[in-house]
């Protein structure tokens, strides 16, 4: 069904193509019970309905958010008839003289709960044999092409790292496309930051030395969720980027060593930043998981840890087992190891994929390399918004 206009508006901007139509709608209990043409049925409590109603009483035209206070519908609130119009669209008849509402078919099975987690979408783990360099785009090409700029996002999110090449080595350019994701998030080093030697270093990241794999920030409550490097220049011996799947080595340490998983789900570490100027500090385990089990963070900085306050017994599990997982990030079977070259921007989940690098020779050469951060949930809105708006662009 392409004249999706004809349908009642929903809480928000998206497409809700109708793939599987209704057959059959009918209160049930007070909720409303809908069967589908694939033969499953979908039911909806009668809040839900009433709180997301498209009538501008309740959802406001322009804004899509509701007007509603929960404590404006009746305790008792129940569906007492339902119809499917000859669109498909759902109406629906309330107790208590509450105005009947319609509801958007597609939006209706797109919100139905069928059993079973929602889908999300699914990480592709990787270990240097089978991802031995990023995901790679034209960046010129990019930037004019919306489609190929949704590819180069897509991989950042399934892969936890991709890269733009042949870029020009032009001022602000790295702010002009880490904002098409979304906001800069700043931190201690700035809204942006070189990657240069410095005298007196804040961090061992403006040194020459060699890098083990780490996340940044794993000293905030809430970690910077991306990280972009911008190589404008490198002419120095050395210095290669070293990145490794987190997610991976935590399933294999799961599957392979379940008892140091554990410990690294459950013992909090306590990390700090070293500086003269500042003082972050934060606490939380190095694998974070969801309710239902999914990994979904790494907080993992060997060099950034604070003292491990705890029991012998404690700190002996808490130490054992960082141990195992250092051990798999420094695996040469799980880092994916390439050089920067200059037009290169390297975007990458900075709570997924460790990073690191080997020490180089600044000597007799340059290296021109900017970074700055941002967050996830900017890069999945971005996602969102582009397939919608290239969704339409298809349908109109």
């Amino acid at each position: 069904m392409k004249d999706t206009e004809r349908y009642p508006i929903t809480p928000d901007f998206d497409g809700w193509p109708v793939t599987v139509p209704p057959v059959a709608a009918r209160p049930e209990d007070g909720a409303l019970a809908v069967e589908w043409a694939d033969g499953q049925v979908s039911r909806y409590h009668p809040f839900f309905l009433a709180e997301n109603d498209p009538s501008p009483d309740t959802l406001h035209p322009l804004s899509r958010e509701t007007t509603l206070s929960p404590l404006d519908l009746p305790e008792d609130l129940a569906a007492v008839s339902a119809d499917i119009e000859p669109d498909g669209t759902i109406a629906v008849q309330w107790s208590h003289g509450r105005a009947a509402s319609r509801f958007h078919p597609g939006w209706l099975r797109g919100n139905g709960w069928f059993g079973g987690e929602p889908e999300s979408a699914a990480e592709v783990l990787w270990t240097a044999a089978e991802q031995p360099e990023p995901p790679t785009f034209d960046g010129p090409e990019a930037l004019r092409d919306p489609a190929l700029f949704l590819a180069w996002l897509t991989a950042l999110r399934d892969y936890g790292v991709a890269r733009l090449e042949n870029l020009p080595s032009e001022d602000g350019l790295l702010i002009r496309i880490a904002e098409r994701v979304g906001p800069v998030r700043e931190s201690n080093f700035g809204r942006m930051y070189t990657l240069e030697i410095k005298d007196d270093p804040d961090s061992n990241a403006f040194t020459s030395a060699a890098l083990m794999q780490h996340i940044d920030m794993p000293t905030r409550e809430c970690p910077h969720g991306l990280q972009f490097l911008f190589c404008r220049g490198n002419t120095t011996s050395g210095g290669e980027g070293i990145y490794a799947d987190a997610y991976r080595i935590a399933a294999d340490l799961a599957a392979e060593e379940p008892r140091h998983f554990e410990a690294l789900c459950d013992i909090r570490w306590t990390y700090n930043n070293r500086s003269k100027t500042s003082s972050y500090k934060a606490t939380g385990p190095v694998i974070e998981r969801s309710r239902t089990g999914r990994i979904t963070g790494i907080r993992y900085n060997t060099w950034l840890r604070a003292p491990l306050v705890a029991p012998l017994a404690e700190q002996d599990r808490a130490y054992r087992s960082y141990r195992a997982f250092t051990a798999r990030a420094q695996d040469a079977k799980c880092q994916m190891k390439f050089a920067y070259k200059p037009g290169d921007l390297l975007a990458f989940d900075n709570r997924r994929a460790l990073h690191g690098r080997n020490g180089y020779d600044a000597r007799g050469g340059t290296r021109f390399i900017e970074g700055l951060y941002s967050d996830r949930d900017d890069l999945h809105s971005a996602i969102r918004s582009l397939e919608r708006s290239l969704s339409k662009g298809k349908t109109s």
